[in-house]
C-alpha cells in the first residue's frame, strides 16, 4: 500500500513540475510579419542581412505590444521576399468574428490589429467560442500558434 502512495506521488509531483515548465517560444518576425516555423524552415540562410534579437520593450517592438514576453527575434532579408499576409483584423473577418473577438498569439493576447501575420499561420489556428463551463471568455477567441 505504502509503495502505491508513494508511486501516485512521484506521479503527481512529476506532473505538477513539468506542468510548470511549459517551454516559452519566442516570436519570429520576418519583413513586419509574424511568420510560423512551416515559413521560417523554407527560408534561405544566405538572404539573411542581420538577425536582432529583443528580450525587452523597444521603440523598434512597440509595433508588437505585449509579443515581447517570451522574446522576439527580428529577420532583415538582404532580399525582399514575397510573404503572403494579412493583419489581425482581416484574419478575425476571414474567421467571421465580431470585432469584439480577442486573439491570442503563442498564448499572448494581441491588441494591435494592424500586426501582420503569415498567411500559413492562420491554417493551423482555432477558434474558441464562449462557454462558461469550459472557459471564461466573453467573446469568440482566434488561436494561433507560430508552430506547425
Amino acid at each position: 500500500m505504502k509503495k502505491i502512495i508513494f508511486g501516485l506521488m512521484f506521479f503527481f509531483c512529476f506532473m505538477t513540475v513539468f506542468a510548470q515548465t511549459k517551454e516559452k517560444k519566442p516570436i519570429f518576425i520576418v519583413q513586419n510579419v509574424v511568420m510560423g516555423n512551416l515559413t521560417l524552415n523554407s527560408l534561405d540562410p544566405n538572404n539573411i542581412e542581420s538577425v536582432q534579437v529583443y528580450k525587452t520593450p523597444s521603440s523598434e517592438t512597440a509595433k508588437f505590444d505585449d509579443l515581447i514576453k517570451n522574446g522576439l527575434v527580428n529577420i532583415t532579408l538582404k532580399e525582399r521576399m514575397t510573404i503572403e499576409s494579412l493583419t489581425i483584423s482581416e484574419a478575425k473577418k476571414r474567421f467571421k468574428l465580431p470585432a469584439n473577438a480577442l486573439v491570442f498569439l503563442n498564448d499572448i493576447e494581441v491588441h494591435n490589429e494592424d500586426i501582420l501575420i503569415a498567411e500559413d499561420l492562420l491554417k493551423t489556428s482555432s477558434v474558441i467560442n464562449p462557454d462558461k463551463k469550459t472557459n471564461q471568455f466573453t467573446a469568440p477567441v482566434l488561436n494561433i500558434k507560430t508552430e506547425n
